[in-house]
């Protein structure tokens, strides 16, 4: 076994304790400041306590964040952890996020094909036993992953945000719809849909394959997950008006978020003394938008080339996205016969969705997962797999080394000019081809015959 090979699981095990530790050091990290968890706290007790003013503007004296944001399903999965001390429900929070991560990445392997052990995908198993190939099939795989989303689980968990419970979903949707279980795939991609809106694209894409069982698998279980918050709203109101009071959530959660967002379509929200915004439409306003904050921690103001008229600025980003999506599409339609391209395109496709969105901060890059994971699978080449490797390396160069400096150093202007985007960018461009390619994804059926008609037609047994 090469020198790679045996430093692989070693490296992959370090990255692993590291967010481990990390995840352990959280419960007074959060205490000690308001992050997106104390929302989210919040949340799971209004949610607990008969789902009342969910979306109302928050009273919780840990909540300086804001509104609870998301459907109401992550709520109602909330919920139970604020039986718990605040203390205690913060440290089991914090551990659920390691070990979602984990789950994340063994089920990533799944997706593809790659038959791991949990022990192979964290490093354990040949640090623990004799390497198998096995072991080192997952440690290969996963390592590359690991780099390149290391600074997205970082901000994860030091937000306590739910980007990899999404990812989880759906790549376990999109594994069990490989194994032939389609009602079990299709309520585990509507589970992500309940978890953030974005993911209802992954419909058309299945629709787009022509997997119309899967489709509408994932529209019935749609349906039924929208019935989760009864089963806190039942016990405080009655059957009746727990009923009303779901049929409620859902117009609170239009009324107060969607449609405000939608109709002011302005992605001038740059994010504190994080990285700014990468979505599409924010990288735009900041070449061509008129007076708008670069960065906090910079005086300069946009437009960095010059002021463009209010539609472009308005829905240039956007449209950027449905041309990206398009994109995914295409290559979902074109590729359906390949288990690989068609997981990449679901990746794709997602991916496109979220850089189309007001907001792209790093934590949301915990989807590349989805798309690298596929590419990683198909990587049969030397030169594919220096490409993937590549690809990896630059996100966690391009998209997250940046993320030290918040004192307005060249690190934030890495940032500003939009580089983690352009990078993001490059990971799609480079997947999407390698996949609309003819025969790249290695997992068709082998031919019957022999390609070089050189089939030997004599009786073997004469």
């Amino acid at each position: 076994m090469d020198i790679k090979r045996k430093l692989s699981p070693w490296l992959l095990a370090c990255g692993w304790a590291v967010l481990l530790g990390l995840a352990a050091y959280l419960p007074s990290f959060w205490s000690a400041r308001s992050m997106d968890i104390a929302v989210y706290w919040e949340a799971g007790t209004r949610m607990r306590l008969g789902a009342v003013d969910l979306y109302a503007e928050p009273t919780d004296p840990e909540n300086d964040i804001g509104l609870y944001i998301y459907p109401p399903l992550f709520a109602a999965l909330m919920a139970p952890l604020t039986w718990l001390p605040r203390g205690f429900g913060y440290a089991a929070w914090a551990m659920m996020q390691w070990l979602i991560a984990v789950g994340a990445f063994v089920v990533t392997g799944r997706m593809v094909g790659l038959h791991a052990s949990l022990r192979s995908m964290t490093g354990l198993g040949s640090l623990t036993s004799a390497a198998g190939q096995e072991d080192s099939k997952g440690a290969s795989f996963a390592l590359p992953l690991l780099v390149a989303v290391f600074g997205a689980a970082w901000t994860n968990f030091s937000e306590g945000q739910v980007n990899f419970l999404l990812v989880l979903f759906v790549a376990a949707g999109l594994w069990q719809l490989e194994a032939g279980r389609t009602i079990r795939g299709g309520l585990l991609l509507a589970a992500a849909a309940h978890l953030k809106v974005i993911p209802i694209v992954l419909l058309l894409v299945l629709l787009a394959q022509r997997r119309f069982k899967a489709a509408g698998a994932m529209f019935v279980g749609c349906s039924a997950l929208w019935l989760a918050p009864l089963v806190w709203t039942v016990p405080a109101h009655g059957v009746v008006d727990g009923v009303a009071r779901n049929i409620e959530l859902t117009r609170e959660y239009a009324d107060s978020i969607v449609s405000p967002r939608v109709k002011s379509q302005s992605p001038d929200d740059v994010g504190g003394v994080r990285a700014p915004n990468n979505s599409l439409g924010a990288v735009v306003n900041r070449y061509l938008g008129n007076d708008q904050r670069l960065a906090t921690s910079l005086k300069q103001r946009s437009p960095l080339l010059f002021s463009a008229p209010e539609p472009l600025r308005k829905w240039g980003g956007f449209g950027l996205g449905c041309l990206l999506f398009a994109a995914a599409l295409l290559l979902a339609w074109r590729r359906s016969g390949q288990r690989n391209a068609r997981n990449a395109a679901a990746g794709l496709a997602l991916l496109s969705a979220a850089l189309g969105n007001l907001l792209f901060w790093p934590h949301h890059l915990a989807l590349l997962l989805l798309v690298l994971g596929p590419l990683l699978a198909a990587a049969e080449t030397p030169r594919l797999r220096r490409i993937a490797w590549a690809l990896c390396i630059a996100v966690l160069a391009l998209c997250f080394v940046p993320m030290i400096d918040n004192e307005g150093g060249w690190l934030v202007w890495v940032q500003v000019l939009g580089t983690p985007t352009l990078c993001v960018l490059a990971v799609f461009a480079v997947v999407w081809i390698t996949f609309m390619r003819r025969g790249i994804a290695g997992d068709s059926l082998p031919p019957i015959l022999p390609p070089d008609d050189k089939t030997d037609t004599r009786n073997s047994v004469a």
